[in-house]
Parts: C-alpha cells; sequence; structure tokens
C-alpha cells in the first residue's frame, strides 16, 4: 500500500534495580517503552533514560566527529532508495575509551540470537571480542582451527582492533656503549648470544634481563590448573619486584609470557581488568586457554562444579553458557542465564524483522523492522499469523473484520490486540 512506510521499532527494558550495570531478565520489576524511528537518528543515553534524535541529512552523520556530543551511543542510519533499510552504526569512540566508561559500554546479548526454528543461534566469536558472564569478563586474545592456522593480538601485526590493546615495548637501543649485563643470570652481552631487553622501569645494573630468564621467573611466579582441557593460568603479581611496574605482554615482538599451545583447535581467553588502581592494582593476571577435543566438545562455563571454565562470582550462573567449536569456528551459546551472555559490540549490524537487542547497564534494547500502521492498527500479511493469534487470544480481546476476509484469495487482516498484550510476562519474553 502507497502509505506505508518501513521503520525500526524500538523496545526498551530497564531494570528497576541498579546493580553493577547488569540487567536481571528473570526480573518482572521493569520499566518498559516503545518508539519508532523512520529516519536516520542518534541514540542518547541520559541516566536511565534513553531518547532518540533524528538526522535529516544521513550525510551529516559521517561528517560529524564521533564523541563531541556528552552520552551519545550510537546512530541508525536509514538506507536504500525508499529508505526501507536500516542499520545500526557503531564508532570507533563508542568502544575505543571502554575502560573509561565501563557501564556505558553497548553489548550485544547472545540469547536473542536464534535459528528460523527459534532455537539459540550463538555468536561467532572474533579475534579481540570482549565476552561478559554477569560481571566477568574475558577478551579473545587468540584461537587456533582445525587446520592450525593461529590468528592472535600477540603477533606483530594483528588482523583486527580491540578496544583493550595489548601492552608492547620496544628493546632500546645501548647508545653509550656500556657494558650491560642480565640481572638474572649476571652474563653480559659477550658471554651469551641471547638479546638482552629493558621490561620496566629499572636503571642501571638492574635495567636489562634475557627474556628466557625472565620467561623462566614468571612460570615461578604462576599458578597452572588444567581441567579437561581447560588450562588456567594465573600470576597474583605480574609485576617488577624493584619498580613494581607491570610487565608488557609483547617485547620486542616476541611473546613475554609463554603459554603452551596443543595440536587441537583452541581459544586463548585473557581476563579484563578495567580499573588498575582498583579492582587490578596488584596487576595479577589470568590467562584461560580452552581446548576442543573432538567436535562434539563443549566447554562449559558457570559457577557450577560441573563447568570446565569456572567462576565463583554471584552474579555468574551455575551454567551460565558454554563454547563449542563448529565450521571451523569458536560459538558461545548462553544457556538461559540469569544476567545473560554478553557480547561487546564493535561493528556496525543490519536491522532485520528478526529482534537485535542490545543491552547497555540495566537496559535492554530491542530492534526490529515494521512497517507503518494505518489508523493505529497493525496489518498483517501472513493469514497465519491470524489464526494463530485467534486461538492464542479470546474472542473479547480481538476484534476482527470479516469483509477483509476472501474465501479464495486471502488480503491483510487487521488485529486489534489489547493495550496491555506487550508488557504482560515481561521477564526475558520481550527477546523471543
Amino acid at each position: 500500500m502507497k502509505n506505508q512506510q518501513t521503520y525500526v521499532e524500538i523496545k526498551t527494558v530497564t531494570w528497576s534495580k541498579d546493580s553493577h550495570g547488569l540487567f536481571d531478565y528473570e526480573s518482572k520489576n521493569v520499566n518498559y517503552t516503545k518508539s519508532k524511528v523512520e529516519t536516520s537518528s542518534k541514540i542518547f543515553k541520559d541516566g536511565s533514560d534513553i531518547f532518540i534524535k533524528n538526522i535529516k541529512d544521513t550525510d551529516a552523520v559521517a561528517k560529524e566527529k564521533s564523541g563531541q556530543e556528552p552520552n551519545f551511543l550510537f546512530s541508525i542510519i536509514g538506507d536504500g532508495e525508499k529508505n526501507d533499510k536500516f542499520f545500526i552504526k557503531i564508532d570507533e569512540a563508542t568502544y575505543r575509551d571502554q575502560e573509561d566508561s565501563k557501564n556505558n559500554s553497548l553489548f550485544l546479548i547472545v540469547r536473542s540470537l536464534k535459528h528460523e526454528d527459534g532455537t539459540h543461534k550463538g555468536y561467532n566469536l572474533e579475534l579481540g571480542d570482549i565476552i561478559r558472564l554477569g560481571r566477568i569478563e574475558y577478551r579473545v586474545i587468540e584461537f587456533q582451527d582445525h587446520k592450525l592456522q593461529i590468528s592472535s593480538l600477540l603477533s606483530d601485526t594483528p588482523p583486527t582492533q580491540c578496544p583493550f590493546s595489548l601492552v608492547k615495548k620496544e628493546v632500546e637501543i645501548n647508545t653509550t656503549g656500556a657494558k650491560r649485563e642480565c640481572r638474572i643470570c649476571f652474563m653480559d652481552e659477550n658471554d651469551s648470544d641471547e638479546m638482552l631487553i629493558n621490561p620496566c622501569k629499572c636503571k642501571g645494573t638492574s635495567e636489562y634481563v634475557h627474556i628466557k630468564c625472565i620467561q623462566d621467573w614468571i612460570n615461578s611466579k604462576m599458578k597452572k590448573k588444567v581441567n579437561q582441557g581447560v588450562s588456567c593460568y594465573y600470576w597474583k603479581k605480574l609485576n617488577c619486584e624493584v619498580c613494581k611496574m607491570a610487565l608488557p605482554d609483547i617485547i620486542d615482538k616476541q611473546e613475554l609470557i609463554p603459554i603452551e599451545r596443543p595440536e587441537t583447535p583452541y581459544i586463548l581467553l585473557e581476563r579484563v581488568f578495567y580499573d588498575k588502581t582498583k579492582e587490578n592494582g596488584d596487576h595479577s593476571k589470568v590467562l584461560v586457554l580452552l581446548g576442543i577435543q573432538n567436535e562434539t566438545h563443549q566447554i562449559k562455563m558457570g559457577r557450577g562444579h560441573e563447568c570446565d571454565l569456572r567462576e565463583s562470582d554471584i552474579s555468574v550462573s551455575r551454567l551460565h553458557a558454554y563454547i563449542k567449536y563448529q565450521n571451523g569456528g569458536f560459538v558461545i551459546v548462553d544457556n538461559n542465564s540469569k544476567f545473560g551472555t554478553l557480547v561487546l559490540m564493535r561493528k556496525s549490524m543490519t536491522i532485520e524483522r528478526k529482534k537485535i537487542a542490545l543491552q547497555i547497564g540495566r537496559t535492554v534494547l530491542t530492534f526490529s523492522l515494521k512497517h507503518s500502521s494505518i489508523n493505529n492498527i497493525p496489518v498483517f500479511k501472513n493469514p497465519m499469523l491470524m489464526e494463530k493469534l485467534y486461538k492464542m487470544q479470546s474472542p473479547k480481546n480481538i476484534q476482527i473484520k470479516p469483509s477483509m476476509i476472501s474465501s479464495n484469495k486471502h488480503k491483510n487482516l487487521m488485529v486489534v490486540l489489547p493495550q496491555d498484550s506487550e508488557k504482560q510476562d515481561m521477564n526475558g519474553s520481550f527477546l523471543d
């Protein structure tokens, strides 16, 4: 019909309780709002409220410098000849400075991704992705497929960018000609062919050390736990004992922390600590290597004793999520956890008829592509949907106009739903 127009329907659900930027998917004590976007717009956040600002010229969005406006989250850009396509545009500044704005981070909700039959689809993990389980976050820094091809952020030229860059340090060249020696083995550069490096801020006789010597020292400080293909490496204090500087991840294009890699598909995760002065004041470091034994092997993640990767935090469910290997990649699937499994948004995403759900703090936003209504009455083109709604609702709640139904050829059916039907059973049903 000529008066129909494609638009984006945005539903926001905010958990009434403010708790560490989490959203309880089992709670019914939530605030619900709904709005629609017909043209290119910008989405902002003011406290717990989400508001929309329309943009008349889509070219102006690309010209504007991101981050100038306060509380800016992302843009919804209309595309196509008839403005019938929309996508969510994530600017680099949205995730570049996530360390300074943890509560304003925009995450994709994994449980909202579904197949055609309604089963959980899962999310294909990429290098640099930030995975959030409750309050616990991990970053994907390396993985290996069944062809033994390795993709790693530890390489000299990582294939992608991520908000939490690894700490790299270059070796300082000796221009003074002074004699240098290793502070651990006390051998100078003439006694050993191995190059001396300066990993911290120490000066004088403690400035340089062999890579092999400092790797052996790091191994002596490491605690390792192995459980069914999952290896967890933990350092309580991974810093210089003299100058207290945290040791870099890479120095002179070499990995400083040695990790044993298996000859099977694996994925290497690093625990993310935001505030170095509070949560990680002692420069602790956690690396988790998840190895896949076969195609049917699934790595369980959660708080329960049956999980392969265990986290004792109360915000993590007993069986929170699991990671599996399929079609040459690693997929994380949520297990209907209480606080959800999230992945940090780092790239743009097309809005389709299927719902896309994002979370920012204790607010969940769902996006879906819709068509404009006639006289505020939804229009359903599928007659099977009309029959399904007729069986689910009582005759008092549904008003059917018989004149719109033909015995030979189905035409558009108009249905009037009760006004409060969308607010019923809000404990996670808005993701279905």
